[in-house]
């Protein structure tokens, strides 16, 4: 680039979209541009910087190697700018912003609607993108400044992040009504007895014994039936357990347990949830630790006037919410 008196900031923005949307289509519906308009742009870009930037594939955009150099100089300029304009201050009713918060469908499908709603009321202005995390690097995202907000369950997180803790609920074993494990007593031995069905929402990391899956030194639960204590406890006792099927989805659960034999380790929450559609839940029959849910954000980002609001609504319409079941 010869001069910085070349360079649009609409330039920058459009490059930020097709660089976390890897598609011009995608970043045009973010930034309510038209699909053209965005392709201008990148032609601008190229032409400026000397390099293609993105190469067309099958179903997205890949960076080049120069784009991904400037992609975080860039995402973090960019946040800057934005905190800048804010200012000190941030008003919900007149604010028009999107935030961005990363989490599981299980968050989307039973803590997000009352949060929406509320908002709806409170800050009309405000959207919503809901990134689901199942191939999220979430501590990449959250150093770039990509997502303002994680839900999720988790153990241990890097000091530059600060975890705020949500809910705390007990996991059942849920089965269709009718299941053969209805009629007599649940106890270990019937872990063995009927195939299960896993649920694993993280799929990057090492797993752990602990039940969670190590990412960059965060602690995060891939909310499964946790099969190393499960075949630990079953081992005990000569015997094996049976995964009929995995999905990466909790709300897969309830319709593919109603239709089988398949049983499922899920939070009390999903089972109530759906229990008029013709499931029953069981306790487990071994000492099992309650789901903890929290909220995880950045240090510097969550600290942000306009995020830290955002922090505080969580927190009251969860805490409401629980008061009122």
């Amino acid at each position: 680039m010869s001069s910085i008196h070349n360079l649009d900031l609409n330039l920058i923005r459009v490059f930020d979209a097709v660089m976390e949307e890897r598609g011009a289509s995608r970043a045009a519906a973010r930034l309510g541009l038209t699909q053209s308009a965005v392709s201008h742009a990148l032609s601008k870009l190229r032409r400026l910087l000397g390099d293609e930037l993105f190469v067309r594939g099958p179903d997205r955009m890949h960076p080049t190697p120069r784009a991904e150099e400037l992609a975080g100089p860039i995402r973090a300029a960019l946040r800057q700018i934005e905190a800048a304009f804010q200012g000190g201050d941030f008003d919900p009713g007149t604010a028009e912003t999107r935030f961005v918060i990363a989490t599981s469908d299980y968050v989307t499908g039973t803590m997000l609607p009352a949060l929406v709603r509320h908002l709806a009321r409170e800050a009309p202005g405000v959207g919503f993108w809901i990134r689901p995390f199942n191939d999220l690097n979430l501590v990449e995202e959250l150093d770039r400044g990509t997502l303002h907000l994680v839900i999720g369950a988790f153990g241990r997180a890097p000091a530059r992040f600060v975890l705020e803790p949500l809910t705390v609920g007990a996991n059942v074993w849920v089965m269709r009504t009718g299941h053969p494990a209805t009629r007599e007593p649940f106890l270990i031995d019937s872990l063995a007895r009927y195939p299960h069905l896993d649920i694993l929402i993280a799929g990057r990391g090492a797993m752990t014994a602990g039940g969670t899956i190590d990412q960059e030194g965060l602690e995060r639960a891939y909310v499964s039936s946790n099969p190393m204590q499960l075949e630990g406890l079953l081992s005990e006792r000569g015997l094996t357990r049976t995964v009929g099927a995995t999905v990466s989805h909790i709300l897969a659960v309830p319709p593919l347990v109603a239709a089988t034999d398949l049983i499922a380790f899920v939070p009390r929450q999903l089972a109530l949830q759906f229990r008029d559609q013709g499931l029953v839940f069981r306790e487990p029959p071994y000492e099992s630790p309650p789901l903890r849910m929290a909220m995880l954000s950045h240090r510097m980002m969550g600290a942000h006037p306009s995020v830290a609001w955002l922090r505080a609504q969580i927190m009251a319409v969860l805490h409401e919410d629980t008061a009122s079941r």
